[in-house]
């Protein structure tokens, strides 16, 4: 059997070569830790909302929770948490939705703001909000409910037929109507005419313009039915919760748009003389103006496609 001496040499040896592993271990451990952590960007706290905002909600502490998160490109663009002070009491100028970090641009401070609404306009300078009546008989749109503040729609104008102008009297019709009836000018192609001038001469009622193909965002909606919720008193029954009701006060139901302020004059002109006011959603605009529609111009088109088709 070997000595005691023997064994310890042997046993001392095999510990040094663990303790010393356990060491290489424990500092690569710690050097693979510090390299892992030098690696990640830094962090900050930013402001979420905590529940859909839409235009012109007044935001509460609720509306917000402190949410950390890596810093990039962007960060400048968010509001840290511990501007939360700054915010309370503001208004919402974009639609916010829950989760969704806060930005600088999406929230108004309170300092000359004003009313709910026209607090938005402190940051649209050259905008005017316009109300659209949803129950005049003229217009044509979805269901006030089916609307929802940032929702982009489009508004074309239908015209019939082209008001009288005033004319110099003349006799038997001025002296007892005080104008004389012109007839709509019927459009006729010319020897010689280009597109552009055939298309020209067929810019007369019946007509459709699209004021707004770069579209339009609705900030709010008037006249909805309000809902209210209310607790049963008297009833001996606790397996019922709240009771939900709806009150409508027939208030006039309207869409608050964000139109130019330089369209504004076109718009209500265009409600007052348009036979028929179509209010469309869109999901994107389109950046040049329409050339509009004319009966002509179906006439045309209906001329031009048969054409096609019978050959």
């Amino acid at each position: 059997m070997p000595k005691l001496s023997e064994r310890l040499a042997k046993s001392g040896v095999n510990m040094m070569v663990i303790i010393i592993a356990i060491a290489v271990f424990i500092g690569a451990f710690f050097i693979l830790m510090a390299i892992s952590n030098a690696s990640q960007p830094n962090t900050i706290d930013i402001l979420v909302a905590n529940r859909d905002l839409n235009f012109g909600d007044i935001i509460t502490p609720a509306d917000l929770i402190a949410v950390t998160v890596y810093e990039d490109l962007l960060a400048n663009m968010y509001i840290p948490a511990d501007q939360a002070d700054q915010v309370v009491g503001g208004y919402a100028a974009l639609p916010i939705r829950a989760g969704q970090p806060v930005t600088r641009d999406a929230i108004i401070a309170l300092a000359g703001t004003g009313t709910r609404l026209s607090a938005i306009l402190s940051q649209y300078p050259g905008y005017s909000l316009f109300p659209l009546p949803l129950d005049a008989a003229n217009v044509v749109a979805a269901d006030a409910a089916s609307y929802v503040p940032g929702d982009l729609v489009s508004v074309t104008i239908v015209i019939a037929s082209r008001p009288q102008p005033p004319v110099t009297p003349t006799p038997f019709w001025s002296d007892v109507y005080g104008y004389v009836i012109t007839p709509t000018p019927v459009p006729t192609s010319q020897p010689g005419e280009t597109a552009v001038d055939d298309a020209l001469n067929r810019g007369y009622p019946p007509i459709a313009k699209n004021l707004f193909p770069q579209g339009v965002r609705v900030v709010a909606i008037q006249g909805l039915p309000v809902q209210t919720v209310y607790q049963d008193t008297t009833s001996t029954s606790n397996t019922g919760g709240p009771d939900i009701s709806y009150v409508d006060y027939n208030m006039p139901k309207r869409l608050i748009l964000l139109v130019p302020s330089e369209s504004v004059e076109v718009l209500a002109l265009g409600l007052q003389s348009g036979d028929m006011v179509i209010v469309a959603m869109v999901t994107e605009g389109q950046a040049d103006a329409t050339t509009g529609f004319s009966y002509w111009d179906f006439e045309e088109m209906f001329r031009i496609e048969r054409e096609r088709t019978l050959r």
